[in-house]
C-alpha cells in the first residue's frame, strides 16, 4: 500500500517536480514549500526534527503557522505568495532584509518562543516560485537554527559592555572611594567631639555615618564590578557559605527554602565574601520575585564539564550551584539580557535601585573563572545556575 502522504504530494505535483521533492526530503535545511492557495506542499524531514510537527499533520493544510506562532498569521512564505511584499514590515519590522541575491525574496531573523523548551533564535529565508511562464505558483522558506550562534554573540556583547562600563566605574569609584573616607573621617571626629547633651547632633551624625558606609560599600561593589577588586582565595566547603547567605537573605519572608546537598561535595578555591554577596543577591532577586512566599530549592553538586558544553566555560571539575523559585518568571526574550547591567525591568514596576547586583554578581563568578547560566518560564519560575571551578585540594578544608 501507498504512503498517504506519498499520494497526497503525488496529487498537489506534476510528475517532473518529483525530483525536486526527494532533494528537499534529503536536505538538511529545514525547508517547507506552500502553493498558490497556502496549502503546505512540501514539509521536510529536518523541519520535522526542529518543529517536532510531522509532515503528515501539515501537507495538505494552511497550518505552517503552527511550528513558529501561538496564533494563527502569515509566515514570511505567506506574504510573498500574497504579493503583500508592502506588508512584510507589518509583520518583521527591524527584523527583515531583502535578499540581495534574488528579486522576490526576503531574509529575516527572529526568535521564536514557541519552538522548544527555551525558545530557538531561526534566520529564514523565503522566495517566491514561478513556472516555465513566469506565473506564481507558491512559495519556499527555508530555516537555520541560530539560537547557540545568537547566544555566543550576546554573550561576547555583554562582556563587552561589562568591560567598557567596568573601566569607566573603576575610575570613579575609586575616586569617590577616596572622597568617602575623608567624608568618614570628618564624621567621626565631629561625633567625639560632641557633647554628651547635644543627642539631635548625635543622631544626625550616625544617620551621616550610616549612610556615608552604605555608599562605600557601593563604591566596593563597582570596584569588584570593573574588575578590581582582589579575590582573596581560600578553600571553602560551600553548604555553610550558602546556607548563611540563604537564611540572611530570607529572614523576614514568608519564603521557605529546601537544600539539596551531597555529602562529598567538592570544595572550591573562592573569595567568600564576595561569594557570599553572588548568593546574596541571586535569592534577594527570587524573593522579588515571589512578594506572596514561596519555595526556593537550594542545591549543590559535583558536574565534569566538557569543553563547549556550558558557553564559554572550560573543561574540567566544578561544583554546580542551583537556585530555583516559583516566582514570576522572565520573558524568554530578556533572559540574555538579565545580566547586562542597563536591563532591569525595576522601572516597571515602580521599584528603586540601579539593578546593578546581578551585573556585578556575573563579574564575580567571571573572576573566579565560573559562569552562571539562567532558565526561566513566565509564571513558572526561573533557575540560576552557578558554576565554580572545583580545588585541587578536593574534599580538604
Amino acid at each position: 500500500m501507498k504512503d498517504p502522504i506519498k499520494r497526497k504530494r503525488q496529487r498537489l505535483l506534476p510528475h517532473d517536480e518529483r525530483t525536486l521533492r526527494a532533494i528537499l526530503e534529503g536536505s538538511p535545511i529545514p525547508t517547507f514549500v506552500i502553493g498558490k492557495d497556502h496549502r503546505v506542499i512540501y514539509w521536510n524531514r529536518a523541519l520535522e526534527e526542529l518543529s517536532k510537527i510531522k509532515a503528515e499533520d501539515v501537507i495538505g493544510t494552511r497550518k505552517q503557522w503552527r511550528a513558529f506562532y501561538r496564533s494563527e498569521r502569515p509566515c514570511m512564505a505567506d506574504l510573498i505568495c500574497d504579493e503583500t511584499l508592502e506588508t512584510v514590515p507589518d509583520w518583521y519590522s527591524g527584523k527583515y532584509n531583502k535578499s540581495r541575491l534574488l528579486e522576490e525574496a526576503y531574509e529575516a531573523t527572529d526568535f521564536f518562543p514557541e519552538l522548544g523548551k527555551e525558545g530557538r533564535w531561526l534566520r529564514f529565508t523565503a522566495a517566491v516560485i514561478r513556472d516555465a511562464a513566469g506565473e506564481l505558483v507558491g512559495a519556499i522558506e527555508t530555516l537555520e537554527d541560530i539560537t547557540e550562534r545568537k547566544k555566543a554573540e550576546e554573550e561576547l556583547a555583554n562582556m563587552k559592555r561589562l568591560d567598557s562600563l567596568g573601566r569607566f566605574a573603576d575610575g570613579v569609584a575609586r575616586d569617590f572611594d577616596s572622597l568617602l573616607s575623608a567624608i568618614l573621617r570628618s564624621i567621626f571626629l565631629a561625633k567625639v567631639s560632641v557633647t554628651d547633651d547635644d543627642r539631635v547632633m548625635e543622631e544626625i551624625l550616625a544617620v551621616a555615618e550610616k549612610a556615608g558606609l552604605q555608599a562605600k560599600e557601593l563604591t566596593h561593589w563597582l570596584i569588584t564590578f570593573a574588575g578590581g577588586g582582589h579575590l582573596l582565595r581560600k578553600t571553602t566547603d560551600l553548604r555553610p557559605l550558602l546556607k548563611e547567605a540563604v537564611t540572611e537573605t530570607l529572614a523576614g519572608s514568608h519564603i521557605r527554602v529546601r537544600f539539596t546537598f551531597p555529602e562529598d561535595l567538592w570544595f572550591c578555591d573562592v573569595d567568600d565574601r564576595q561569594l557570599r554577596k553572588v548568593f546574596q543577591h541571586i535569592v534577594l532577586n527570587a524573593r522579588e520575585a515571589m512578594p506572596d512566599g514561596g519555595m526556593i530549592d537550594v542545591g549543590a553538586k559535583n558536574v565534569i564539564v566538557k569543553a563547549g558544553e556550558q558557553g564559554t566555560l572550560g573543561a574540567g571539575n566544578y561544583v554546580e550551584v542551583s537556585f530555583q523559585d516559583e516566582g514570576c518568571g522572565i520573558a524568554k526574550e530578556n533572559i540574555a539580557k538579565i545580566f547586562d547591567p542597563y536591563f532591569t525591568t525595576k522601572a516597571a514596576k515602580g521599584e528603586k535601585g540601579i539593578g546593578l547586583g546581578l551585573a556585578v554578581s556575573y563579574s564575580i563568578v567571571k573572576n573566579h573563572k565560573g559562569l552562571i547560566t539562567v532558565e526561566s518560564e513566565l509564571n513558572r519560575g526561573t533557575t540560576l545556575h552557578v558554576f565554580l571551578p572545583a580545588s585541587l585540594q578536593t574534599g580538604v578544608a
